[in-house]
């Protein structure tokens, strides 16, 4: 297994103030995830499952994401590590470099 970290293009959210008036926004947020995975497939559709909002996961309605490895040979089963990772190299492992395809250019999330 093999350490990844995930991060989907932007996505949206409707907020809704008032369900029944229809009154609501829209806010983006981005799936970002450090997954356990055998692939950089598998890494992706972990990060996909994990999102809440998005309802079932379809593999039609998947986003773009950039997909890096971070450390090879990793010990643990398939799934999300966030919470494990934070606070150990956390800003190493954050490290995404660019990824023009899902509009991020930046050094660090």
């Amino acid at each position: 297994m093999n350490l990844y970290l995930v991060v989907s293009e932007s996505l949206d959210e409707v907020i809704w103030e008032d369900w029944f008036n229809n009154c609501g926004h829209l806010e983006s947020y981005r799936i970002a995830e450090l997954i356990v995975a055998r692939s950089h497939g598998h890494a992706r559709w972990l990060a996909y499952q994990s999102d809440r909002i998005g309802g079932y996961p379809c593999l039609d309605d998947m986003p773009k994401m950039a997909v890096r490895l971070k450390r090879k040979n990793v010990v643990g089963e398939p799934g999300i590590v966030t919470k494990q990772y934070n606070g150990i190299a956390s800003d190493e492992l954050w490290i995404l470099d660019n990824a023009p395809h899902i509009g991020f250019a930046g050094d660090m999330l």
